[in-house]
């Protein structure tokens, strides 16, 4: 696949182990209740990876040898994500139950169960739906990869940055094989026409479904407010409009500003107020890299 080595991925795929971080200093650096909400939300969108998968594997992907490598391989890792993130929690004082993720599976909305039952239909139909899965996955996995750098150059929690940091070198090569896979499937003119059709009447953002709207809402906003947010938000439309037939592609700027009237206002302050203010020295910003590391 030009722009991404599946084989250099498949051999180097490995869990984010707990034995990488120090969570004995956790207590010591306390989380916002921004953090804990944001860090809730991540978890239980990772850990529920294995439910979309299952949908995903109704479908013609089944028959793509490329996919199948990378699918096992990301579900694993996203799964480890989900648990990093939990214990993390835990250990920095937060109650998780046991029961958290299939109570959350359980709780999916009708949407996320329509647009599963959605995809394998259109599978059946068209071999173009394909473009608009991979498509839907680049923009999905970006989104995951800069609220992980947005939430981890804004936190003075060494131990939290340190969590959000390794988690986003993972997605950073999830969104670059869904990038390179999309733009191969879509140099057919019907899968470009396809994906626009589809992206633009219901694309939702990362984890709806999953979440309630609100919910959703709230990650959107706090995530991504001010000139860094907008920056990442930019970049996020800027780079799916490289890919062919999507040089229109503003959906993620115009859902943000869609959500900032949405959310109340006094909401969204409150956020900033009891979020810690980032240190100068921070890591800088994350190259959004069209190939594997």
């Amino acid at each position: 696949m030009i722009g991404f080595d599946l084989e250099k991925y498949l051999n180097h795929s490995r869990k984010v182990d707990l034995s990488e971080f120090d969570f004995s200093s956790a207590t010591q650096y306390p989380l916002t209740a921004s953090e804990i909400r944001c860090l809730e939300y991540m978890m239980d969108i990772e850990l529920s990876t294995i439910g979309y998968l299952r949908s995903v594997l109704r479908t013609s992907l089944i028959y793509d040898p490329e996919a199948i490598g990378f699918l096992s391989c990301w579900a694993y890792e996203e799964y480890f994500h989900g648990r990093v993130i939990r214990e993390y929690l835990k250990a920095a004082g937060v109650d998780v139950s046991k029961d958290r993720t299939a109570h959350v599976r359980r709780n999916t909305t009708l949407r996320e169960r329509a647009e599963e039952a959605g995809m394998i239909v259109m599978c059946a139909l068209t071999d173009h739906f394909t473009a608009t899965f991979l498509t839907w996955g680049a923009i999905q996995e970006m989104t995951t990869l800069e609220a992980y750098h947005l939430l981890a150059s804004r936190t003075g929690n060494p131990v939290l940055k340190q969590v959000l940091w390794r988690l986003a070198k993972d997605e950073r090569r999830h969104f670059s094989f869904y990038f390179n896979k999309a733009r191969v499937r879509l140099e057919a003119v019907p899968a470009q026409r396809l994906t626009t059709l589809l992206l633009k009447h219901f694309w939702t953002p990362v984890g709806s479904g999953v979440k309630k709207d609100p919910e959703v809402e709230w990650m959107i906003d706090y995530l991504f407010a001010g000139s860094e947010g907008a920056d990442a938000v930019s970049r996020i439309d800027s780079t799916i409009a490289r890919l062919p037939g999507l040089a229109w592609f503003n959906l993620f700027a115009a859902r943000k500003r869609a959500i900032h009237l949405e959310v109340p206002a006094a909401a969204s302050s409150s956020c900033t107020r009891d979020s810690v203010a980032a240190s100068s020295s921070h890591s800088p910003a994350l190259e959004l890299s069209e190939t594997s590391s």
